[in-house]
């Protein structure tokens, strides 16, 4: 089997395209960003998802498309951006796919389409996207939807993971733990909420066992790890694994989304992406509980339990401060 893997040169992307390997398929990637050469022992095609030509050199004996490729920013991303890499993108690669006969889709959503549910969501929640990003996504799966609806035999999976963290990754979980390791993390609010989040190396095996049980139609799974962790939690966990104290002091939420406030129209004004942020604070207090029920009640269980994918990317992060210390001795061993 070949996969064309979109937004291979990514965070999810290079642990995809190895485990795929790992599991003898043949790999091509497509992605705007050259691989790293330590992670490139696969076809990668320099283009971009919006382009025709790009992708229909790409997919040439493709057997299925798994779309990774997306415009996923929190800052300084305009809402046509979104929508012209998330739902152009999407039908581009469809569009291609009907060209040459490909009828496996495997699409990486997110649980962002269901905007801010309040409650417990599932695959059965409807969507009720609240960003121009969870728009963009949900617009992408109706592509995927009228694709499918177009030829009865065509299988497509949905997958919405919530927040995705691991080794190598420089987005939200990372800042976090980037504040806790230099002690920088001031705990704002109780830090009861549940923040739903899940392992890439568990993403990655979730992905590989539904490419096993596809079926013509449409599957929708979201993805996140058990237990569902509260921030405090996870915030505790980090520390253990970073060797930082947990931080005890926490500054009651209301004060804090007042003072940060002033960053929030600094941001605007200048344009700067400022780490602290009246937006940022009140996301971080909000409840994001989304249950994976559908690729569980299918039999997948996780490989890597939730702490042990904790102790992973603190283990890597503490890599990384060594080597950025002793360069030297990094590069001789």
């Amino acid at each position: 089997m070949k996969v064309l893997v979109s937004g291979n040169a990514g965070f999810i992307g290079t642990f995809l395209t190895q485990a795929l390997m790992e599991n003898r398929r043949e790999v091509v990637g497509i992605d705007i960003r050259p691989c790293n050469p330590k992670d490139h022992h696969y076809e990668s095609i320099l283009g971009d998802v919006r382009n025709p030509d790009d992708v229909m050199k790409a997919a040439q004996g493709a057997d299925v498309i798994m779309h990774l490729a997306a415009e996923h920013q929190d800052f300084g991303v305009t809402r046509e951006a979104f929508f012209s890499v998330n739902v152009k993108g999407t039908r581009t690669l469809v569009e291609c796919a009907t060209r040459l006969g490909i009828k496996k889709f495997i699409f990486y959503s997110t649980v962002a389409v269901y905007g801010n549910a309040g409650k417990v969501t599932t695959e059965e929640t409807p969507p009720r996207p609240v960003s121009d990003y969870g728009e963009s996504k949900l617009e992408a799966e109706k592509v995927l939807y009228a694709w499918a609806h177009d030829d009865p035999s065509r299988e497509v999976v949905i997958l919405r993971p919530t927040v995705v963290f691991g080794p190598r990754n420089y987005a939200n979980m990372y800042n976090l733990m980037e504040s806790i390791y230099k002690n920088r993390f001031i705990f704002v609010g109780r830090g009861r909420n549940i923040k739903s989040v899940a392992y890439v190396e568990n993403l990655v095996a979730a992905t590989l066992f539904l490419l096993e049980r596809m079926g013509p139609g449409v599957l929708i799974c979201n993805y996140s790890d058990a237990p569902q962790l509260t921030t405090a939690r996870i915030v505790e966990i980090l520390s253990r694994h970073l060797s930082r104290r947990v931080p005890k002091f926490k500054v009651p939420l209301m004060p804090a989304l007042v003072a940060a406030s002033a960053f929030d129209l600094l941001s605007k004004l200048t344009g700067y992406n400022f780490p602290v942020t009246a937006y940022r604070i009140k996301k971080f207090n909000t409840d994001t509980h989304h249950a994976a029920d559908a690729i569980r009640a299918l039999g997948f269980k996780p490989p890597v339990d939730l702490e042990e994918g904790f102790r992973r990317m603190a283990e890597w992060r503490m890599r990384e401060a060594a080597e950025a210390r002793f360069p030297n001795e990094s590069a001789d061993r």
